[in-house]
């Protein structure tokens, strides 16, 4: 594990790649405000000997982390408004989140929580009582996301102690789980956690594939872990600048997941979150991109293009072109197949 500014050089100097003074005191820089964590694993999918390789530029603290821009906050979408007992979160109806864990195996550069989750205390198991409680009053809570950081960074008997609580109330009927560990630690999804998950069905492990350079064999054996278990798996790709803003990378990715049953879910535009304004696309080339998308992928490898909007009239929307190009009383004129069809439906 690499975990300091200086832990990365030394190991970048074992495999002959130097980086200037300049930019080693930009990475020292960050670190000592977004603190950087690599694995092992990811650190050697990355070519470092390129600035812009698109899993250097995720995992490398970059001086642009630092610079301020307006609009971005800490916690864009106020999720601390929402937590209404501490590690819960309860921003949607009918779905509570668990913050269960501070601690993931790599510090993504573009996190939504790296000015929150990632600073602040890890949950205990003293904490979940109060949790439970929570859930059973509010009996309209039928889905739990357990989260963080990465639940599965935790011990599995403690991961298991929260499972468990959550599983014992009647109202809730499904759990899910958030971790980015099958790509960034995927030796870590054991059978042992596979073998523990699988008795709290229905569960579904949600993580985060976002470029095809992830989708390894090693990847692939930690999703069939889960998924020879009748363990379902969808994938939450983040839209970023300079790494995936591009239709064909994308459909080479969705191609690549849909191949490793991995169905992709949500492709989200970056959240303006302090720190990662770097990586932020703008939302009209995401909806170009999903438009391509719509034509050169089977519809089940298609994600939705979602905005994560703040506020209670807010939430995960998503964004998309109208396909209806015109309507009159007897029909709608509809775009069709592909980008240069078009076909009228009589009403």
């Amino acid at each position: 594990m690499i975990d300091s500014a200086d832990s990365l050089f030394e190991r970048l100097a074992e495999e002959k790649v130097f980086l200037s003074e300049d930019q080693m005191e930009k990475i020292r820089e960050v670190d000592k405000k977004y603190p950087l964590r690599i694995s092992d694993y990811y650190f050697s999918l990355a070519d470092w000997t390129d600035e812009n390789c698109p899993i250097r530029k995720q995992c490398c603290p970059d001086g642009l982390e630092l610079k301020e821009y307006s609009g971005y906050s800490d916690d864009p979408l106020n999720e601390g408004r929402y937590e209404k007992v501490p590690f819960l979160i309860h921003k949607y109806y009918s779905r509570a989140a668990f913050m269960c864990s501070n601690f993931c195996y790599m510090h993504c550069r573009h996190c939504t929580r790296k000015n929150t989750v990632m600073s602040s205390e890890i949950a205990t198991k003293d904490v979940l009582p109060a949790a439970l409680d929570y859930v059973r009053e509010h009996t309209e809570i039928n889905d739990i996301l357990i989260t963080g950081g990465d639940p599965f960074t935790l011990p599995v008997e403690l991961l298991e102690f929260y499972i468990q609580g959550f599983r014992s109330i009647p109202s809730v009927n499904t759990i899910r789980i958030g971790t980015r560990a099958p790509v960034t630690e995927p030796d870590s999804v054991t059978e042992e956690l596979a073998d523990m998950l699988a008795k709290y069905h229905p569960l579904w492990v949600f993580t985060q594939f976002n470029h095809p350079r992830e989708v390894t064999s090693e990847a692939r054996a930690a999703c069939e872990r889960l998924l020879d278990r009748g363990i379902p798996l969808g994938n939450q790709s983040v839209f970023l600048r300079g790494i995936n803003d591009d239709a064909d990378l994308l459909v080479k990715l969705y191609t690549k997941l849909i191949g490793i049953r991995v169905r992709p879910y949500y492709l989200y535009l970056c959240d303006r979150v302090k720190g990662t304004a770097h990586f932020y696309a703008d939302y009209k080339k995401g909806m170009d991109v999903s438009e391509k998308l719509r034509y050169r992928l089977p519809g089940y490898a298609v994600p939705k293009f979602i905005i994560d909007a703040d506020g209670e009239n807010g939430g995960k929307v998503t964004v998309e072109q109208n396909h209806i190009l015109k309507e009159t009383e007897k029909y709608i004129l509809l775009q069709g197949s592909s980008e240069d069809k078009v076909t009228k439906f009589y009403i």
